[in-house]
């Protein structure tokens, strides 16, 4: 396996509307997805910042703050060396088109993850 980047960073807040202002007009990203509960952005470089907002499934598996994922070429080849290593994987791979993704709690505690796809394209 190698890591090729970090190229998604998820958090979820009680402050959704806030938050989602901050990432797209103080910093510039720009949100190319929304609902009442989550907002995609984008850097300029392709990377996602995604926030979740209180109602939506994935908001209480954030539980200790931002999440990173990190760049690979293939999440199940990937994860399975991971699990051989002892890593335990929070839920099964999830998918959206051609984004693949799965989340782990680190030995610190924290939740971080794997991520492919097409990053660095525009939508």
């Amino acid at each position: 396996m190698q890591i090729k980047g970090l190229v998604w960073v998820g958090t979820a807040t009680e402050r959704f509307a806030e938050t989602v202002a901050f990432f797209r007009d103080v910093l510039g990203l720009s949100e190319f997805q929304s609902s009442d509960t989550l907002s995609i952005l984008r850097l300029s470089g392709g990377e996602w910042v995604e926030v979740f907002g209180p109602g939506h499934e994935h908001f209480a598996e954030f539980d200790r703050g931002p999440v990173v994922e990190f760049h690979v070429d293939d999440v199940p080849r990937a994860r399975a060396e991971l699990e051989a290593r002892g890593v335990e994987f929070l839920h099964p791979d999830h998918a959206w088109g051609e984004y693949t993704w799965a989340h782990f709690r680190g030995p610190d505690g924290n939740i971080y993850g794997i991520t492919s796809g097409p990053y660095g394209t525009r939508p």
